[in-house]
């Protein structure tokens, strides 16, 4: 028997596989593809590559706003999607931030002047 090109999978890989298929059977999907976690493990192998990659928790946090999203809660289904969705979780999560601390700065400004 040959031996396989390539090396294993990651512990890492495998569990972003994993918890995006835990997420979907939570939605109601029960079967998948024969070939699904090898496929979903080779787009996280590339979702973790690099230096700066995200980290599996960064994805765990996409994978879930994803799921909270009013558009595109139904329509994951594949880490691919995961993967060409992050730039838009990036600035969603990055103007959510701002808008939070915006609201703080409001606050602090209104309880100053109530007390003063």
């Amino acid at each position: 028997m040959a031996k396989r090109a390539g090396r294993a999978f990651s512990d890492e890989e495998k569990a972003l596989a994993e918890y995006l298929k835990e997420k979907l059977k939570l939605r109601g999907v029960h079967k998948f593809p024969r070939d699904w976690h090898l496929r979903q493990m080779a787009v996280a192998r590339t979702m973790l590559a690099g230096e700066n990659a995200p980290s599996v928790e960064d994805w765990k946090a996409c994978i879930d706003w994803l799921f909270r999203h009013p558009y595109w809660g139904d329509k994951v289904d594949h880490l691919a999607r995961v993967l060409d969705l992050w730039p838009r979780y990036v600035l969603q999560a990055r103007n959510h931030r701002q808008d939070d601390e915006e609201r703080e700065r409001k606050r602090a400004l209104l309880k100053s002047l109530y007390l003063s």
